[in-house]
């Protein structure tokens, strides 16, 4: 596909804000869309892309990632946009043999590029927190067990209640389930993973988002970038899920991991060795803001989104 490279680049970030991250909600697998400001940083990170891959002669993402929830497809849009090019997306599912025998989607169009959305590359599954405002968590289990549950490697919230989370599907009032949003109907949304008899989670800790990205990681993501002579790629992901990948690439310690914070729509680059895939250097392209942002997304629950 290109002329062979000595690195894969791989242009990592987070969703741009969403409407449940402007509340302070715990969003989860809900659905939330951008907010305006969401929509105006993932522009802003199609522009910071852009610029870096002209200035530094390399070639445009050649392919796209993204979780299944729509905040992450919105990015994208708004991303590609900005690239002068147009997504074509795909939905995969399958357990980590039947990704090994995923092909390489046929390029239709020279401004078009293939999109894969998996369910892998979802946020962390926050259990019976989803829905719930951070504030109300904090006061009702304390600052300690908080940040625990929220940020320590094993942390796990309990499980949702899956016959509340899917009240939607009986046409009941949300209001009576004390839940303010939803997760969306799975059986719906996840006909795909549900088919292929994938088993999604009802709660999760980043152990365990990391043990469901693994397997994407090494079987599509490298993969292709190897088979294909990528020189660079764009994945759209979560705090969780980008956390995941970082912990995989560099290595991060189980203990280190709680200090990574995720900032919304600033684009990270991952440069790895094409021989091993090793990490060579990781970097933001506005490290200013990234660290500031970075900064507010730690306090989440106990001061108030701007």
């Amino acid at each position: 596909m290109t002329a062979q490279s000595a690195t894969l680049k791989i242009f990592v970030l987070r969703h741009g804000q969403s409407e449940l991250n402007h509340e302070n909600i715990f969003c989860g697998w809900i659905d939330a869309r951008l907010t305006e400001k969401g929509k105006s940083q993932a522009a802003h990170s199609g522009e910071l892309i852009k610029q870096y891959c002209e200035e530094h002669n390399v070639p445009l993402p050649q392919i796209g990632y993204t979780s299944r929830l729509v905040r992450t497809q919105q990015t994208m849009e708004a991303i590609l946009n900005q690239l002068h090019l147009r997504p074509d997306f795909q939905v995969i599912g399958g357990d980590a043999a039947q990704l090994k025998q995923l092909p390489f989607p046929n390029e239709t169009d020279s401004d078009v590029i293939p999109v894969l959305q998996t369910w892998r590359l979802n946020e962390r599954h926050y259990g019976s927190w989803q829905g719930q405002r951070k504030p109300k968590i904090l006061k009702e289990y304390g600052d300690e067990e908080y940040m625990y549950i929220r940020r320590d490697y094993q942390g796990k919230p309990p499980h949702a209640d899956l016959n509340l989370e899917m009240v939607q599907q009986r046409g009941e009032v949300g209001s009576l389930t004390g839940y303010e949003f939803k997760e969306p109907n799975r059986q719906q949304k996840y006909a795909v993973e549900e088919g292929q008899g994938e088993k999604l989670p009802e709660s999760e800790s980043l152990k365990e988002v990391v043990d469901r990205i693994n397997p994407f990681l090494d079987n599509v993501v490298l993969r292709f970038g190897k088979e294909q002579n990528l020189a660079s790629c764009l994945v759209v992901g979560h705090g969780s899920s980008v956390r995941s990948i970082l912990k995989v690439f560099d290595n991060i310690s189980d203990d280190d991991i709680k200090d990574i914070d995720i900032p919304n729509g600033i684009p990270l680059v991952l440069e790895l060795n094409r021989n091993d895939f090793s990490p060579v250097k990781r970097f933001y392209l506005d490290p200013e803001s990234a660290v500031i942002n970075a900064a507010k997304v730690r306090k989440e629950g106990f001061e108030k989104n701007p």
